[in-house]
């Protein structure tokens, strides 16, 4: 992975115990039948879109690694706040031989900086947009780094599940993600709501399912209080 943009990093806790610990990160986040389930799901989303894929707020780059592996012919781009984790995703894409991939630090609400105007064909976020303070300025800068007709998959836990609801009301750092108002915002932006669907009936931290439960899963998942996560499909209009 390339450097770019000399953003600052943040000083700010963005994952609460893992900030100084990329390694025990990347690793949360790889494991288990969601994180199998998420990546399956984007692995599609790819397949249908075109051009450079961003994606905001990745972390220490586990999802768009494994994507990078998936399309050796696409191009990838990470952008992430924390320099330390953008290191460990260099580094990790150094040693898996990943030559289609970059990181760059920087935030949603200066996207443009790190990747460019009108760079993006396909913008992904994960658990991103309920952390950020400005979310009309992120929904502004995605749509300047999008290129015409660029999609947004966008992932975010569901606030109508009660588990949900509940940690990321107490959990310090954490916040809940109203839909309706991200959706006026993104819409001031110029991005149109596609569609939207839900996904997850099993927690994070459930390393299997058997096959049956996965069928339940995915049939009960569009249930929106028990789901674990919201997925909203915009495109940007114009």
């Amino acid at each position: 992975m390339t450097s770019g943009p000399n953003t600052p990093p943040s000083t700010e806790p963005l994952n609460a115990s893992h900030d100084d610990d990329p390694a025990g990160y990347d690793e949360m986040r790889a494991a288990g039948h969601m994180a199998r389930r998420r990546l399956a799901f984007y692995d599609e989303v790819v397949r249908g879109s075109e051009g450079t894929v961003v994606e905001i707020g990745m972390g220490t780059g586990v999802l768009l690694r494994e994507l990078a592996k998936r399309h050796p012919d696409r191009s990838f781009v990470g952008v992430e706040p924390l320099a330390n984790y953008v290191e460990f995703a260099r580094e990790r894409a150094a040693e898996e031989g990943l030559r289609n991939v970059r990181a760059e630090v920087g935030t949603g609400e200066d996207l443009v900086a790190a990747v460019g105007a009108g760079a993006a064909g396909l913008v992904i976020s994960v658990d991103m947009l309920h952390h950020v303070a400005d979310v009309r300025e992120v929904a502004d800068q995605v749509a300047r780094a999008a290129a015409p007709g660029c999609q947004w998959r966008a992932m975010e836990p569901n606030r109508v599940h009660p588990y949900v609801l509940a940690y990321h009301v107490l959990t310090d750092g954490e916040r809940t993600f109203p839909v309706r108002p991200f959706l006026r915002t993104a819409a001031a932006a110029g991005w149109r709501l596609q569609g939207r669907r839900n996904l997850y009936l099993y927690p994070s931290t459930v390393a299997r399912v058997p096959a049956w439960a996965e069928k339940v899963e995915r049939r009960l998942e569009g249930l929106r209080p028990v789901a674990g996560a919201v997925v909203l499909d915009l495109r940007k209009v114009g």
